[in-house]
């Protein structure tokens, strides 16, 4: 018997693939795993609407606050926010500087100066590890190892200078308790100061009074701690210590030591108070990365961004909510574990959180850099991290308060040693390399976006020729863009083709490859204004293959 062979059809096969839109990052995952709409890079974008667009830079506001800038003089070392109790729509700015405090508003762009005490001459600095902390109508500056400063809270002024002064904080208690301690640890809640007791000796033995010690003033009584009441032991005799603490729902605090996370009930009436241990298989590392939004909260650990979330617990009761994730806790930040594994270790203590636009920032120090310049942005509606941004300068804190037009509206404040700036301000640009109230703009940096799509294998093992694709974006004038394509197996980047918008208008940019490859995806990279990228897709051609039947 004869074989015939026969062949099918051999001209090549158009395939087409695409994005409608982005809904987040995902570097953990191999890019031709994820899901539709998730970006494998995003780098100074924010994406809203399923649309990818560059961030706004941020503003340094000419024209308001002189500082002196000098390291250990009018270095800034601590900020916060004062809410006026007298008046809902005026919050102020707080910065923390060596020799004076100064508090600032949009309605007072120069800014006032609070004195510390002229008979005692107090100073801050970097040791202290200074916070602001609210309690009512006074502003504490918390200090390790010194004394607390508190002032009134009352802005009358004579020119430039606030009337009162930030006092020192009497070491004799108000009453018959114990004074507050000389802590960096603090907040003001349910009408109690509450802190961390320090230890009064390197390792103490005899007495409980620790590194795990928290305690609360009387009610309206900040410097009174009655010892019997007021007292709780988190971890005693371990080598854990106390990072920070946030209020938590109804009645409760949540207290985040390094190696462990612990909860206070009942905060409102201590003699019912009870403390109990969420878990301790990772800890806070970063006092200021702690950040809340709604019953969630967000921190970094050593394995990364953790968040913990209300759950009932019936065996402490329907009231008690706080989650109870311990052992195999997953990160919230695995999505993005490439960035957080090059943390800098030696000053991840200095990262900072924050929660503004339904969004947790988290700036972080990375590789070599000494301060926090790379910010971690991670979208609450989204459930999903958004981009990995890069800053000129070191990230000090952060600040949300109203500016502009409309007073209900709260912007988000970034804070540096050197003074503070309005985030998502500028298109295309970061002010940068100037303190805060000089009038130069010369010195800019100029912001680079870049988002890197999903790998696209067309579900076909085979290699594939890439024939090109389009990107549909919004532009304005001074909108620059590059877009190629990336193979792998074999790894070949296509030339880049750039487009130059030179108006407003909506635009279908197309561009073409000449490589084979068994994925591909799409690379964008701007380097000037701020585009908005609606839709992706890339084309590629599959070879049929041979049909081979045996004919009798």
């Amino acid at each position: 018997m004869r074989n015939y062979r026969s062949f099918g059809q051999l001209d090549d096969q158009v395939l087409t693939d695409g994005d409608n839109g982005f809904r987040g990052v995902d570097s953990y995952l191999e890019p031709e795993s994820l899901e539709s709409g998730f970006l494998q890079t995003s780098e100074n974008m924010r994406l809203d609407g399923d649309r990818a667009k560059v961030r706004l830079g941020w503003d340094f506001l000419a024209g308001t606050v002189t500082l002196t800038y000098a390291a250990g003089n009018e270095e800034v070392f601590a900020t916060g926010k004062y809410s006026d109790p007298d008046d809902d729509n005026k919050d102020w700015l707080v910065a923390v500087t060596k020799t004076k405090v100064i508090i600032w508003n949009e309605s007072n762009p120069n800014g006032l100066n609070v004195n510390y005490d002229t008979t005692t001459n107090p100073t801050v600095t970097t040791a202290q590890k200074a916070m602001v902390v609210q309690a009512f109508s006074k502003v504490y500056i918390m200090r390790l190892g010194q004394r607390p400063l508190v002032w009134d809270g009352n802005t009358a002024a004579t020119g430039s200078t606030v009337n009162s002064e930030f006092e020192v904080l009497s070491a004799s208690a108000s009453g018959s308790g114990d004074p507050f301690p000389s802590t960096n640890v603090a907040l003001y809640a349910r009408n109690r100061l509450v802190g961390f007791q320090p230890p009064t000796v390197a390792t103490p033995t005899n007495s409980k009074t620790g590194a795990q010690t928290i305690v609360m003033s009387d009610l309206l009584d900040d410097n009174n701690i009655t010892p019997t009441e007021s007292e709780f032991y988190l971890n005693y005799g371990s080598a854990d210590y106390a990072v920070a603490m946030v209020p938590y729902l109804e009645n409760q605090l949540l207290v985040l030591l390094r190696n462990s996370i612990h909860a206070i009930t009942n905060i409102h009436a201590t003699s019912i108070s009870e403390h109990f241990e969420i878990t301790r298989e990772y800890g806070c590392i970063a006092q200021r990365s702690v950040a809340q939004s709604g019953a969630q909260t967000y921190f970094l650990s050593d394995r990364g961004v953790m968040v913990l979330t209300p759950q009932a617990d019936p065996g402490k009761g329907m009231g008690i909510v706080v989650s109870k994730v311990q052992g195999e806790a997953i990160p919230l930040s695995r999505q993005v574990q490439d960035t957080f594994d090059t943390v800098n270790l030696d000053y991840a203590h200095l990262a900072a959180g924050v929660i503004y636009d339904n969004r947790y920032y988290l700036a972080i120090p990375t590789g070599s850099d000494t301060t926090p310049k790379t910010v971690c942005v991670y979208n609450i509606l989204q459930g999903a991290w958004e981009s990995v941004d890069t800053y000129p300068e070191g990230i000090l804190d952060w600040v949300v308060m109203p500016y502009g037009s409309n007073p209900a509206r709260a912007r988000l404040f970034g804070t540096l040693t050197k003074g503070w700036f309005l985030m998502e301000q500028n298109v295309g640009a970061d002010d940068s390399g100037r303190t805060i109230g000089s009038s130069s703009e010369s010195t800019t940096t100029a912001i680079a976006g870049k988002i890197k799509t999903r790998n696209y294998a067309f579900g076909d093992p085979s290699v594939k020729k890439w024939r090109g694709g389009q990107v549909a974006a919004n532009v304005a004038s001074g909108d620059v863009f590059n877009v190629k394509i990336n193979s792998t197996d074999p790894d070949v980047a296509s030339s880049a083709t750039t487009y130059t918008a030179s108006g407003t208008e909506d635009v279908l940019v197309r561009f073409g490859a000449r490589q084979r490859g068994y994925s591909a995806n799409i690379e964008i990279n701007v380097t000037g204004g701020s585009p908005e990228f609606r839709h992706v897709a890339i084309q590629a051609t599959g070879q049929a293959l041979s049909a081979r039947r045996t004919v009798a």
